[in-house]
């Protein structure tokens, strides 16, 4: 069918076309696609016209998809305004997209597209729509990277070759479009996406890919409906891993800290803090091996003491260390007399080594009670093992190497203590690098280091929890991902919410919580711009009001209640202006041209620039002039008299049967002031009676004199006979000659005397 289209005309209705858009180069393209003009509000649209004609059940369904599909509101989906038929020729209206170009399925960075395009076949699906013809021509890509779906409602005959080979076999059939058929179409855009190739029947899936996803593809390319998969969920999960190399799936997580206890044969800081610490029984140890080592020491003490008199005893004969010391003088042969010189040596040495034992005890209990085995478990135990040789050193009566190990542990154990405070530093430091970072154990690990050496602290103690509870945490936010993803946002928002009540202070549960509750928002925010919009296209202007009120009160910011708000009140005036036209047009029909003129005004009084306004008032209102000159000749056929009103009349006569006058009543009217032209120089005979003594004046047109009976002949008008005598009131009288009346007959006389 050759359409004939041409630039600048007005055509379907209100649509100005100004451009044809380059089609296949196939000269029986079944589209012919225009961009075009909206003549009233300056909207730019896309049109397309059908080159074939579509059959009337074909058509029927388009209407039907046109009219069921207005409240589908979605940020990619771009929907048909109307579809109709003038002329003959069937066409659909569209929002014209600016700066756009087709989906590049070459692309190599295309997810970011394809990511937009799921999200809306799965809203659309959800809502049991489908588009059914899916294919590159109908995903537009504008400058910004905003994917929009279009030609929801073209059928499958509507698409060149090259597009239908995107089509399921069912849809190119004939058959009404389903979900199905999108998954399939969607699986030859993978393909391509993927394959750098176009789908067919005997291609193989030769990919690199994941075994699942390359099931999921295989899936949604089968010829038969019932084997592909009846939601894109998985799908969307599954190439987001491909194109971006991780997973989202959720794992099983333990959330709670380990409380077994720790292999004797681990060795790492990691694995002694998980494990039950032991803190309580620690110093008891200390204190019992201290006392041992006393103990010891007196023992050893005794030793060198002589036996034989009881004045030479140093300690009570009761003591445990004096009982040892007559045991083993009673099994020695030779036991060594001590001088007073190495017995004032041996108390010293006793002396210093009971301080710097008490002062080792003390330091130990300090170094336990901020947790050194925590934080400094190998050094701790050297100065163990270093403790134990300085006992065997004293065991041994090298008492001076022993007292010199004493101190080199009391050093050791001063220089512990002093790291406490770096410790603390780094680890609270690493704490919280693994807090942001999302390492549990790590954190976990750094922050009971950190409390062990700070158990004061009301920070550390809520970072430990911080720590103790991020894996659960960090758990939930991936399962509020997953149904935000799903656009379960209600399920999305209280997932993300236990998130942030378990941990206001990771960032994450924050971010979902924060975008959950902006999606929730608008979407009912779409969901009232949308009663909006399909109130206005009801006509429902109050309620389309109350929609676009309740989405302002919803995004306060957004321009968007505004422009409906707007809409819904040129639609009520342009509502109120076609009413106008509808009713000007009635009345000029009916010739009734103060009617039409009234309408007129008020249209214009709304708008004062309408075409069709201005042009009717100023006919409507030549009509009027010309009804009021044709009533005026009538109701005054005298008017005629002169040549001046003789034209005037005749001027009127041409102009009214110019007008094409339809209605009787104006018909009628041109009639008569026909005829009063073609009468107005036709002389009629008057006649004129009088006395004989008076004299008879006809002005304008002679004077008779003194007459008795006089017939004088006078052309259509109005005339006035005077009778004059001297002495004598003077007598008028005025009287209308017409043609088709009686003749008149006038009595002039002056018979009232004045004297």
């Amino acid at each position: 069918m050759n359409l004939k289209l041409r630039e600048g005309q007005l055509f379907p209705k209100q649509y100005v076309l100004s451009q044809r858009l380059a089609s296949d180069p196939d000269a029986s393209s079944p589209v012919e696609s225009w961009i075009a003009t909206h003549n009233q509000t300056g909207d730019r649209v896309l049109v397309r016209f059908m080159a074939t004609r579509l059959d009337d059940d074909t058509w029927s369904s388009v209407n039907k998809r046109v009219s069921t599909l207005r409240g589908l509101v979605h940020q990619n989906i771009s929907l048909n305004l109307e579809a109709g038929i003038e002329d003959g020729i069937q066409y659909l209206v569209e929002p014209y997209l600016t700066d756009s170009e087709i989906l590049n399925l070459d692309d190599p960075g295309a997810w970011p597209q394809l990511q937009q395009l799921l999200g809306a076949l799965i809203y659309a699906h959800n809502l049991g729509v489908a588009h059914g013809t899916l294919c590159p021509g109908n995903i537009m890509v504008d400058a910004s990277g905003v994917v929009h779906i279009t030609g929801f409602a073209l059928p499958a005959t509507t698409h060149p070759a090259n597009e239908q080979a995107y089509l399921s076999p069912q849809v190119l059939a004939g058959r009404d479009p389903g979900t199905d058929d999108d998954i399939y179409s969607l699986g030859c855009i993978v393909f391509k996406v993927l394959t750098g190739k176009s789908w067919k029947k005997d291609v193989e899936l030769d990919l690199p890919l994941d075994a699942h996803l390359d099931h999921q593809l295989r899936a949604m390319l089968s010829e038969s409906p019932f084997e592909r998969p009846s939601s894109l969920l998985e799908l969307r999960e599954s190439l987001g891993n491909h194109f971006e190399g991780s997973s989202t799936a959720i794992e099983s997580v333990a959330f709670s800290r380990r409380t077994s206890p720790v292999p004797e044969t681990t060795t790492t800081a990691t694995q002694d803090l998980i494990g039950k610490r032991q803190d309580q029984a620690i110093p008891v140890q200390r204190v019992l091996l201290a006392g041992v080592c006393l103990l010891i020491f007196a023992a050893l003490l005794f030793t060198f003491l002589p036996t034989s008199t009881p004045s030479e005893t140093i300690t009570s004969a009761n003591s445990p260390a004096a009982m040892t010391a007559r045991e083993a003088a009673a099994t020695s042969t030779a036991a060594p007399v001590i001088t007073p010189l190495e017995s004032a040596r041996l108390e010293m040495f006793q002396k210093q080594g009971e301080e710097l034992t008490r002062d080792i005890l003390r330091q130990q209990l300090d170094l336990e009670d901020i947790g050194v085995i925590f934080w400094a478990r190998n050094d701790y135990e050297q100065v163990d093992a270093d403790l134990d040789a300085a006992d065997n050193l004293y065991r041994e009566k090298q008492f001076q190497l022993a007292l010199d190990q004493y101190k080199a542990v009391s050093t050791s154990l001063n220089q512990l203590k002093s790291r406490a405070i770096s410790e603390l530093e780094t680890n609270t430091a690493l704490g919280d690098e693994a807090l942001i970072a999302g390492d549990a154990e790590a954190a976990l690990t750094s922050f009971t280091i950190a409390t062990s050496i700070d158990g004061e602290s009301e920070s550390l103690q809520k970072k430990l929890v911080r720590a103790e509870t991020l894996d659960q945490v960090q758990d939930l936010v991936r399962q509020g991902e997953v149904f935000e993803r799903n656009e379960e946002f209600d399920l999305a928002r209280d997932t993300f919410k236990t998130a942030t009540n378990l941990d206001e202070e990771w960032k994450p549960a924050r971010q979902g919580l924060s975008r959950v509750q902006s999606a929730i928002t608008q979407k009912k925010f779409q969901t009232a711009m949308s009663t909006g919009f399909r109130e206005v296209s009801n006509k429902n202007y109050e309620a389309a009001r109350e929609g676009f009120n309740r989405a302002r009160k919803i995004l306060p910011n957004s321009n968007e209640p505004e422009d409906g708000l707007l809409q819904v009140e040129q639609s009520e005036r342009n509502d109120i202006i076609l009413n106008h036209q509808k009713n000007a047009e009635a009345y000029l029909a009916s010739e009734n041209w103060q009617g039409a003129i009234e309408e007129y005004d008020a249209a214009l009084a709304i708008a004062d620039s309408l075409e069709f306004a201005l042009k009717g008032l100023d006919d409507a209102r030549s009509r009027l002039a010309l009804q009021e000159r044709l009533q005026q000749f009538l109701s005054d056929p005298t008017l005629l008299q002169s040549d001046e009103g003789l034209a005037e009349a005749s001027a009127t006569l041409r102009q009214a049967s110019r007008s094409k006058p339809t209605t009787d009543q104006l018909l009628d009217h041109i009639d008569i002031l026909a005829r009063l032209i073609s009468t107005a120089r036709i002389e009629i005979p008057v006649t004129i009676n009088s006395d004989g003594k008076t004299e008879v004046t006809v002005r304008r047109h002679a004077v008779l004199g003194k007459v008795t009976n006089k017939v004088v002949y006078l052309i259509p008008g109005r005339y006035t006979v005077v009778g004059q005598r001297l002495g004598y009131r003077d007598v008028r009288k005025d009287f209308v000659v017409l043609a088709g009346k009686t003749s008149p007959i006038l009595d002039i006389a002056s018979k009232e005397s004045v004297r």
